[in-house]
C-alpha cells in the first residue's frame, strides 16, 4: 500500500552521513583485517536461477549458488572486488563478473551477476574525460543490461573496460562521477569484439536529483522447507507460479532469504524511472514506522546505479507479521556530505506485511490417488489472507508450462476464492485416467501486494 508523504523531510547531515562512505568513487585502500561477505543471486539471459554455479572472488574463496540461484561469500576483504561466477550449461561454458564494493561489518548485497554463453560475450572500453581532456579517475560506468548493471571504475589514466557483455545487445551506457553531470550513450554490444566508447563529462554546479516518484512495494513469502536442499526444479516451479502472478519477474527478478521463522520471504521495491544526468545512485531507508529516512540509522543499502529502479531487501530479520516502511533518496552528483545538499527529499512512503508461510496440509493428501473427475481441493486458512488462488498443472510447473486451471489468471472462475472459504471444486479441463497433476494455492492480502505460496502438491488420476 502506498502512504503519501506528509510533509517534506530535510535531509541534514546527520541523515546522510550513514552514505558518505558508500557514495565514494575513490577506490578504497585495503585493510586486511577488516572482512565481511557478499550476497547476490546468479541468473541467466531469461531471468532465471543458475543453480550450482560457481561463485569466487580471486584468492579469497569461492561457493556454489543454492536452489534459487543465491550464493553467500563470507570473510572478503573490504576493497573493489570482482566477483565471477561460472557453470557450464549442454556443451557450453557459461561465465560472469560482477564489481562489488565491499565494507568492513557490512553485508554487500544485491551483488547479481548474470551468465551468458562465454563465446557470445563482449567488451566496452574507453575513456572518461573532464571538461578540458584530462581523466577523471575513480569515475563509475555503467550498463544497463537486461536484468542487472554491470560496472567499472576508471583508474589514473581515466580508462575503464566492461567485459563479459552478452553480444547482440544495445546497452544505455552511463559516465558518472560526483561533481559531473552524467553522459550516457547507447553502445552495440557484439560478440567477441571490443567496442571503443569514451564519455567528456560536464562540470556540475549546485544540481540536485528528482525526487523518486512511485514507490511500491511486493512480498512474496514462500513455503517452509524450500532451502540449500530443495531441488532445482522446484526453485524453477516456484518460479514459474510467481510469474503467472507477475509477468513482470521475467524483466526483474528479486532476490530471497531465509527468514528467522524457516520462510523464504522477499520485498521488491520498485519506482518509476527517469532520466536524469544529476543522479549518482539512490538510499533505500526502512523502518517499522512511516517516514524512515528521517532517522540516519534506518538507512539499509546505497545503490550506486543511477539507472536502478529496483531493489529486493533481503535482510534476514524480515519476519512475517511485520508492516516495514520504505523510502528512496535520490543522491545527486552534488551531494556534500558537510552539509547534506544535493539529495532530493525522500520518496513516498511505501509498506510491506509479510504474510506467514502457508501450512503444509492439503486434501488431496500430498501424493494421493483420487477417481472423481472434480476433485474437491482444500487448504489449511492463512491469518491475514484475504483471497486464494488456486493453480493446477498438467505435470511439474516450470516456466515455459501454461496452467490447465484456470487458462486465465484474469478470468479465474472458481479457482479464485475468499477468505474465510478454504476450499474449491476443481471445474477444468477434463483430467485424464493415469495422469499426475501438481497444485498450489496462493494467498493473497486485502490489497494483493504480500502473497504466500503453498507447498507444490500433486495427485494422480485412476477413475
Amino acid at each position: 500500500m502506498i502512504h503519501p508523504q506528509k510533509g517534506n523531510i530535510h535531509l541534514g547531515i546527520a541523515l546522510l552521513v550513514a552514505l558518505v562512505a558508500l557514495i565514494s568513487c575513490a577506490p578504497l585502500k585495503n585493510n586486511p583485517a577488516a572482512t565481511d561477505s557478499i550476497a547476490g543471486t546468479v541468473t541467466d539471459i531469461e531471468g532465471d536461477p543458475v543453480v550450482g554455479a560457481r561463485v569466487w572472488v580471486d584468492g579469497v574463496g569461492e561457493t556454489l549458488t543454492n536452489t534459487n540461484g543465491t550464493y553467500l561469500l563470507t570473510d572478503v576483504p573490504e576493497g573493489f572486488k570482482n566477483v565471477r561466477a561460472a557453470t557450464r550449461i549442454g556443451n557450453q561454458d557459461w561465465t560472469g563478473v560482477a564489481l562489488v564494493q565491499v565494507f568492513a561489518d557490512d553485508i554487500t548485497r544485491n551483488a547479481n551477476i548474470l551468465l551468458s554463453p562465454t563465446n557470445l560475450q563482449g567488451s566496452i572500453e574507453g575513456l572518461v574525460l573532464d571538461p578540458t581532456g584530462r581523466p577523471i579517475e575513480g569515475a563509475r560506468v555503467f550498463a544497463a543490461g537486461p536484468l542487472t548493471s554491470a560496472y567499472a571504475i576508471t583508474d589514473r589514466r581515466g580508462y575503464y573496460r566492461l567485459d563479459g557483455l552478452r553480444g547482440g545487445y544495445d546497452y544505455p551506457v552511463v559516465a558518472s562521477s560526483p561533481g559531473f553531470l552524467n553522459d550516457k550513450k547507447t553502445v552495440s554490444v557484439v560478440a567477441g569484439q571490443i567496442t571503443a566508447v569514451s564519455f567528456a563529462l560536464q562540470v556540475a554546479s549546485g544540481v540536485v536529483p528528482a525526487i523518486p516518484q512511485n514507490l511500491d512495494a511486493v512480498v512474496w513469502t514462500q513455503p517452509r522447507g524450500v532451502t540449500r536442499s530443495a531441488t532445482p526444479e522446484l526453485a524453477n516451479a516456484l518460479e514459474a507460479i510467481k510469474r503467472l502472478i507477475d509477468p513482470k519477474r521475467a524483466q526483474r527478478r528479486a532476490l530471497s532469504r531465509v527468514t528467522p521463522t524457516g520462510s523464504l520471504i522477499e520485498i521488491d521495491l520498485t519506482w518509476a524511472y527517469v532520466e536524469d544526468s544529476r543522479r549518482l545512485g539512490y538510499g533505500i531507508y526502512r523502518a517499522r514506522s512511516a517516514n524512515p529516512a528521517s532517522v540516519p540509522d534506518n538507512a539499509i543499502a546505497f545503490l550506486r546505479d543511477p539507472l536502478a529502479d529496483l531493489f529486493a531487501d533481503l535482510d534476514l530479520d524480515l519476519t512475517p507479521g511485520v508492516t516495514y516502511y520504505y523510502q528512496v533518496v535520490a543522491v545527486g552528483a552534488n551531494f556534500d556530505p558537510d552539509t547534506g545538499s544535493g539529495a532530493s527529499s525522500p520518496s513516498n512512503n511505501a509498506s510491506a506485511t509479510p504474510l506467514a508461510p502457508m501450512s503444509t496440509f492439503s486434501s488431496p493428501q500430498q501424493g494421493a490417488t483420487i477417481n472423481t473427475p472434480t476433485p474437491t481441493l482444500r487448504w489449511d486458512r492463512l491469518d491475514g489472507g484475504a483471497t486464494y488462488q488456486v493453480i493446477v498443472f498438467e505435470g511439474f510447473p516450470d516456466i515455459n508450462r501454461d496452467p490447465l486451471w484456470p487458462a486465465d489468471l484474469n478470468n479465474p472462475g472458481n479457482s479464485r476464492v475468499n477468505h474465510p472459504n478454504n476450499s474449491t471444486v476443481y471445474t477444468g479441463p477434463a483430467l485424464q485416467p493415469g495422469e499426475t497433476y501438481y497444485w498450489v494455492v496462493v494467498a493473497f492480502s486485502s490489497d494483493g501486494l504480500a502473497r504466500s505460496i503453498s507447498p507444490l502438491w500433486k495427485f494422480t488420476y485412476r477413475p
